[in-house]
């Protein structure tokens, strides 16, 4: 049978790096991306640096509909959550009869997807990447990525996607229940709000108990709610949601290990979003997740709805990284 090939619609840093490694793999990979980012692919191709090392040339466009797609194409999404639906929507036709992957963070996408009746499956994405200029990814971290029929089950897409993800050296899994995965992510990525807010990297946030005490408290949020709505959050590792809440409040300064260094230093894409002035960032499909079970079933989640509400507005006001402070939050919510 025809080898599947894929269209990376949403080329940013971890389309770009998922893209690089499908190509290792000898797999045919297009992309869709926009703006100077889309204009160097055209120009230059894609170098992506750091844990994936290299140079691609692949066929780029702002739309799938100049692309060459076929009955064996699998349409991997990558792009922000509020970015998701006016673009599955301009490519409605194109992809109504694809598989559809969603290496995004958070739920919102698949359960989008799925009500509007496509066929859909979820990745669970532990990779960090950035765009470092024009046509160059930084691949700050992590190879792992769980993919699966949304919300649960496999079939042969998910099986030989993986196959060509681990041949293109990457950690890939198949997860018979990857909506489990997808909401462990969510609640992973909470603390991406904060981190924007406060100005801390990925590799420095567990270093203060004072932040490490503030992410704990919002994590807790998320576990009460979650039980009450009865979903089941996969965690990453030994520790279940509960227990991970309890080791962050142990005492003491944790320092980073291994040591950080400008090149090892990375941020949270809500970070990033900030920092870039980008006008927008997507924490309402992750803390805003939680606020709305918390208001179904009955359960204060006023931190979860500051770092929201507050990043938000960062975003809106063109706001950079560093505007709040544990204090300040503490006090907003209280």
């Amino acid at each position: 049978m025809k080898s599947l090939n894929y269209v990376v619609h949403g080329a940013g840093g971890i389309g770009c790096v998922i893209a690089s490694r499908l190509a290792n793999a000898g797999r045919k990979v297009q992309l869709v991306a926009r703006g100077a980012h889309l204009e160097a692919l055209r120009s230059h191709g894609l170098k992506v640096t750091q844990n994936t090392e290299g140079r691609w040339r692949l066929p780029a466009s702002a739309t799938a509909h100049d692309l060459d797609l076929d009955d064996r194409t699998v349409v991997l999404l990558a792009m922000k959550t509020d970015d998701t639906f006016a673009a599955v929507r301009h490519h409605s036709l194109l992809y109504q009869e694809l598989p559809i992957v969603c290496f995004q963070n958070g739920v919102s996408n698949e359960e989008w997807l799925s009500k509007e009746g496509y066929r859909t499956y979820g990745c669970t994405v532990m990779v960090g990447a950035e765009i470092v200029e024009p046509g160059t990814v930084r691949h700050s971290g992590g190879r792992l990525l769980e993919i699966g029929c949304w919300p649960t089950g496999n079939d042969p897409i998910c099986r030989e996607l993986v196959s060509d993800l681990i041949a293109g050296g990457m950690k890939a899994a198949v997860d018979d229940r990857v909506i489990d995965g997808k909401w462990g992510k969510l609640v992973r990525n909470l603390a991406n709000a904060y981190l924007a807010l406060v100005n801390l990297s990925v590799q420095e946030v567990s270093c203060n108990p004072g932040d490490r005490q503030f992410i704990s408290d919002v994590n807790e949020e998320a576990a009460d709610v979650l039980d009450a709505a009865n979903i089941s959050a996969r965690t990453i590792g030994k520790r279940n949601l509960r227990q991970q809440v309890a080791r962050l409040r142990e005492p003491g300064v944790w320092p980073p290990n291994p040591p950080v260094t400008p090149s090892t230093r990375s941020y949270p894409s809500t970070w990033q979003d900030l920092a870039f002035q980008r006008g927008q960032v997507e924490v309402d499909h992750f803390n805003g997740a939680i606020v709305r079970l918390g208001e179904m079933y009955g359960i204060p989640t006023p931190l979860n709805r500051v770092l929201r509400d507050l990043c938000v507005a960062a975003a809106r006001n063109r706001t950079k990284p560093g505007s709040e402070t544990v204090e300040s939050l503490r006090a907003a919510a209280s």
